[in-house]
């Protein structure tokens, strides 16, 4: 039996995972702020987690470890988004977008790493953006957060790598899910955001969630047992037109 842990899991590309990763044959412990939808295939897990609190981060792991024994996937997903430039953010919204989009990153790694060393594919994916390079003034909070989990990834790769753990990145382009909801429920013209995603991207549209879990789960399959230390964009071209 695989087994995955996926933070996340009640977003949009976190749930798209969660189902790949299921129909693959993983078990899979879900979680998120909320307690995610449980898996439809297998008994798996389905925890409300803070994942910015070390001790919550430390018992869902625990709990893992009690229904599974070991994990073959790590894959971290959650994230939020905050809109305000630098000179009228407040700094508890900056902090936040640090520890949920960083920080929880770090407390699965320091609690997941054990279990890996159990596993079988030992991966670990974490989930990373475009916005790490190309960057918007009305973002600057999320850009940081997002090169952060680049250099934490490339950083963790070196550490894990002698216990056969791969650790590497996903960088999409913009996915119709949540963030682009809420960017356009924030903006005066909705329908020119959808423009804007035509033209920025070489395939003329935005992802679907399904296709940055597909990436997901070959990373964390054997067919990428020799990839580690990447982040790999899933963009439809976004930085190549940049």
């Amino acid at each position: 039996m695989r087994t995955a842990a996926i933070t996340g899991a009640a977003g949009g590309i976190g749930s798209a995972t969660a189902r790949a990763l299921s129909d693959a044959g993983y078990e899979v412990a879900l979680l998120d702020r909320v307690r995610p939808q449980p898996p439809e295939v297998g008994e798996g897990l389905s925890l409300a987690v803070d994942l910015t609190d070390p001790d919550a981060v430390g018992a869902a792991f625990d709990r893992i470890r009690s229904a599974f024994g070991a994990l073959d996937a790590l894959v971290n997903v959650a994230g939020i988004n905050h809109r305000s430039p630098v000179a009228t953010m407040g700094v508890p919204d900056w902090d936040r977008m640090m520890e949920t989009n960083v920080g929880s990153m770090f407390l699965t790694a320091k609690f997941g790493l054990p279990l890996l060393e159990k596993g079988h594919g030992r991966a670990i994916v974490n989930m990373a953006s475009v916005s790490a390079h190309v960057a918007s003034a009305d973002y600057p909070a999320y850009v940081m957060t997002k090169a952060a989990v680049e250099s934490f990834t490339t950083a963790l790769s070196q550490e894990a790598g002698d216990r056969g753990i791969r650790v590497n990145a996903v960088a999409p382009g913009w996915v119709n899910t949540g963030f682009t909801d809420h960017a356009k429920a924030e903006s005066d013209d909705p329908a020119l955001l959808d423009a804007t995603a035509r033209d920025t991207h070489l395939l003329g549209r935005m992802a679907e969630p399904s296709e940055i879990a597909a990436v997901v789960l070959w990373l964390c399959s054997g067919q990428a047992s020799f990839v580690t230390g990447q982040t790999l964009f899933v963009d439809g071209g976004f930085m190549r037109k940049h």
